[in-house]
């Protein structure tokens, strides 16, 4: 089981067929397509799914932010054709592609010549990123990783950054209960910030306490986080493919067959990590 793996809808290697493939090739049995404020990967990866009998939940990890910190909200079994979830995603991207624009005319400004045009070349999927203009940069000589590119242009507080519009959690977590979904808090050791993490538990469904960042002792807290709280408990790789220098993180997070994971979608259904 893998419930956290983005693809090149967002900012992944893959295209959702091949992480299906993979996920076959790692034997694994359940995943979810999360890719940042974008849900097309669904449709398109579900044909393969079907036949590799692989079970693809859909989901999400919309970008968040509240008391100046970066809070991502996964969300699962949500109705991808559904009006409010499209339309708040389409909102996103849309401040995505500004944020890029204004992020390309302050490279340009300050020596670094690059259009919207050309991050746009190197963007596979619909919701572009600042790692899509490091990317530019690389392939235009300006740079020669993305670490570079954030550390010197593009990360807060660097000379070419500039801040985009973000929901709260608590919009995120509403625009997927809309949608049918569950709201789940991912990887919460990189909010860097416990009492904020404790707040955010009241309000999601489940917190992802599985995750490649996570260490034992990590997986411990927020199991006793979702003990006490009785939430959801999930998982997964946050794999983003191979590329980029990036590790192939896909089915590297193990969930001990010991630990199941409740849905509550009108009925209680329990999933293992053995489909059992």
């Amino acid at each position: 089981m893998d419930l956290h793996i983005h693809s090149t809808c967002s900012d992944g290697s893959l295209t959702p067929e091949e992480i299906v493939k993979k996920a076959s090739e790692k034997k694994l049995k359940i995943i979810s397509i999360t890719d940042h404020d974008e849900i097309s990967a669904y449709k398109l990866a579900k044909p393969k799914a079907d036949k590799l009998d692989i079970k693809l939940i859909p989901g999400v990890e919309i970008n968040t932010e509240v008391n100046k910190k970066e809070v991502h909200i996964l969300g699962y079994f949500i109705d991808v054709n559904n009006k409010y979830l499209i339309e708040g995603l389409e909102k996103l991207r849309e401040q995505r592609e500004l944020r890029v624009k204004k992020i390309s005319e302050k490279l340009t400004h300050l020596g670094y010549p690059l259009t919207y045009d050309e991050v746009c070349q190197v963007s596979q999927g619909k919701s572009i990123g600042r790692v899509h203009v490091a990317e530019a940069m690389i392939k235009k000589g300006y740079v020669s990783s993305i670490r570079e590119a954030f550390n010197s242009f593009l990360a807060t507080s660097e000379k070419a950054y500039v801040p985009r519009y973000k929901l709260s959690p608590n919009q995120a977590i509403k625009l997927i209960h809309k949608a049918g979904g569950v709201a789940v808090l991912a990887h919460p050791v990189q909010i860097q910030d416990d009492q904020l993490v404790t707040e955010l538990t009241k309000f999601v469904d489940g917190i992802e306490v599985y995750h490649s960042d996570h260490s034992s002792e990590d997986i411990k807290k927020y199991l006793s986080y979702a003990e006490k709280s009785s939430l959801i408990v999930s998982g997964g790789s946050d794999c983003h493919g191979s590329s980029k220098g990036m590790p192939f993180l896909m089915g590297t997070v193990l969930i001990p067959e010991s630990v199941k994971i409740p849905w509550k979608l009108g009925k209680e259904e329990l999933l293992s990590p053995s489909l059992e």
